[in-house]
């Protein structure tokens, strides 16, 4: 009977489509939950980091690797630009280049999480905003070569508290970095302290031996600082001494690193500082502290001048040479430098 037949082909029909439904809201389920697991282990991870070398390593090379993204990049408002300043203290000159992928910028406008148009050769984009206890932190963004990747409406729970998440991370991290800094910093100065100096000096050597990779080192003294102190009071010996650590992080590259061995007593580490550019450098550094304006109580100027010494170093595998054997050598040089009327520096023999 026709009227039968139509109705057991509809019942037929009708039912397949009830299975297809709920099998693909089951596939949808199983998708949503191996995502929230992916997220969650994630999440721990980036609990876990307690410096910006793990952060940083996470977020923009585990990321994309995990999830399925071909770039991500972070934006940051950093007006007083003390977090790129963090950053570059606690990251050696090769986890450096993990600062390519961050914006550093005096301030964002806020936006709201939503997919944005994107650069050649991405396809996709989301955007995702970080916020913390009401701190407009910055933005993360995440690129595919899909076009499919991110829609309208993408920027769903679970990205969002991600990005919760992240902002709460990025905040943690700072803060252990500044306590962390705290303890390896010479609070007058602003330099590193002698704890400090040796924990990069430890860190540049093992990565020479690792790469083949050169550093120079800089072991300086102020001339006659006693008298400074004696005749002008301390207050202008400590001017001295702020004004000659403001004045070498001006002078050299932001990836160098000066040390406040004691006193009037300073270092610099020059990573990748190659042997025939050790001169120049050491020229201008040199040339920037007779260029130094310190003025006294009354308001008159102090000259100020320094000696020192300087050498390249190139660790090599199954070799042991200490930060003091190092300066020990360097500060041998450098008395023959005050020795010979002070107000230069000296290249010392290969230690």
């Amino acid at each position: 009977m026709p009227g039968k037949n139509q109705d057991s082909v509809y019942t037929e029909w009708n039912g397949r489509g009830q299975t297809l439904e709920l099998a693909e809201l089951l596939e949808n389920a199983r998708r949503n939950e191996a995502l929230l697991k992916r997220l969650q282990a994630f999440e721990l991870q980036l609990l876990s980091a307690q410096n910006w070398q793990d952060f940083l390593t996470l977020l923009l090379e585990a990321l994309p690797s995990q999830f399925d993204l071909d770039a991500v990049s972070l934006r940051i408002c950093d007006p007083d630009g003390e977090l790129k300043a963090s950053m570059l203290q606690s990251l050696d000159i090769d986890q450096g280049a993990l600062l390519n992928q961050i914006e550093f910028k005096v301030s964002l406008p806020i936006s709201k999480a939503d997919v944005i148009e994107t650069p050649p050769p991405w396809r996709s984009g989301l955007r995702l905003p970080l916020m913390r206890s009401g701190e407009y932190i910055g933005q993360l963004c995440m690129f595919s070569s899909r076009e499919d990747r991110f829609t309208a409406g993408m920027a769903t729970d679970f990205m969002q508290h991600l990005a919760a998440v992240i902002a709460a991370c990025l905040v943690m991290v700072r803060q252990s970095e500044a306590q962390a800094l705290m303890a390896l910093t010479d609070p007058l100065t602003g330099a590193e302290n002698r704890r400090g100096f040796d924990r990069v000096y430890r860190r540049e050597w093992a990565r020479g031996q690792r790469q083949h990779h050169v550093f120079a080192m800089v072991l300086m003294d102020i001339d006659h600082f006693k008298k400074v102190n004696d005749i002008h009071g301390h207050g202008t010996g400590d001017r001295v001494l702020k004004t000659l650590c403001r004045t070498l992080k001006s002078t050299i590259r932001p990836t160098d690193h000066i040390g406040r061995l004691g006193g009037e007593e300073f270092a610099l580490i020059l990573p990748g500082c190659q042997p025939d550019q050790l001169m120049a450098v050491v020229s201008r550094v040199q040339e920037s502290i007779r260029e130094m304006s310190v003025l006294n109580d009354s308001g008159k100027r102090v000259p100020v001048t320094a000696s020192g010494a300087f050498i390249a170093v190139t660790p090599r595998p199954h070799q042991d040479l200490s930060v003091e054997q190092v300066l020990d050598h360097l500060d041998k040089y450098l008395y023959k430098a005050k020795a010979a009327g002070r107000d230069r520096f000296l290249p010392a023999a290969s230690a």
